[in-house]
């Protein structure tokens, strides 16, 4: 465990001289003030559940978009640039295990990535006190689930920079994530009996439970009830709108995600330790 922490401070201090995660959390933090103050000079919104639509909808789209990047930037590198710069052969030769090396890596990514989730959720909380509050609840999940799923985007991109170039790595996890993004909403409308096609469920319903599950708030849902509340969005018959949106992520979801997680971990190791440096 020493040994870990060791490899964590030092792995912790080499991330802080990284620009690029600076750079995106700053940008992140300033969009996110301006979708404060955007709701209030657009015109058109009245009502405090007006400017509670404008600024979940923008928060639905930054913060998930800056964490996943810092994900990536942190993902792609911790590893990497050891072994590109060819920095592990004397980490090696030091008193250090493999498996603490792994683990002082992963203790640091994490914990960084949980710190700038943390800044993120904080942030949102803020504005939307600003814009007339009453969905702090909604946001907190939304943002622990953010988090956890850029553990996992990470993760999935530490184990291919192992074995190839963190921009192929990189690519590949990001399709991936796209694909497993698709295949929620897609079971979510097999559950709603939105597809009824015997043939196509059971696709859906295999290729689902073959990927991660990215977990998820009732943000979206959020939304969209407050649309049908102010009739922004009009609910014409038929299927309901919400039938289209998956709901929070449940006991199953968060069961699956975490057995994911350590897979991938154990994999991590596997991978560290087999590695020929």
């Amino acid at each position: 465990m020493p040994q870990a922490l060791a490899v964590a401070r030092y792995t912790l201090l080499e991330l802080s001289r990284r620009r690029l995660l600076f750079v995106i959390v700053a940008i992140g933090v300033v969009l996110v003030s301006g979708l404060g103050i955007l709701p209030h000079v657009l015109p058109g919104n009245q009502t405090d559940k007006d400017r509670l639509i404008v600024l979940l909808t923008g928060l639905q789209g930054i913060v998930p978009t800056a964490m996943t990047l810092c994900a990536f930037a942190v993902g792609m590198t911790v590893i990497n640039h050891d072994l590109d710069s060819g920095a592990v052969v004397s980490i090696f030769a030091k008193p250090i295990s493999r498996a603490s090396y792994t683990g002082g890596k992963l203790i640091a990514a994490t914990g960084l990535l949980l710190l700038i989730a943390a800044i993120f959720a904080v942030g949102s909380m803020i504005v939307v006190a600003a814009n007339g509050g009453g969905v702090y609840g909604v946001v907190f999940w939304t943002c622990a689930a953010l988090a956890a799923n850029i553990v996992l985007l990470m993760l999935l991109v530490m184990v291919l920079t192992v074995y190839i170039n963190n921009v192929v790595a990189a690519a590949i996890v990001l399709v991936f994530n796209y694909v497993a993004g698709q295949l929620i909403t897609l079971h979510a409308m097999v559950v709603h009996n939105v597809i009824t096609d015997a043939l196509a469920q059971a696709l859906i319903n295999v290729a689902y439970w073959g990927v991660p599950h990215e977990l998820i708030s009732n943000l979206q849902r959020q939304i969209m009830q407050m649309q049908l509340d102010t009739r922004e969005l009009v609910d014409l018959g038929g299927s309901r709108p919400l039938d289209r949106v998956p709901g929070a992520s449940g006991t199953i979801d968060i069961l699956f995600w975490a057995a994911y997680l350590v897979a991938l971990g154990l994999v991590l190791f596997w991978a560290v330790r087999r590695k020929q440096v």
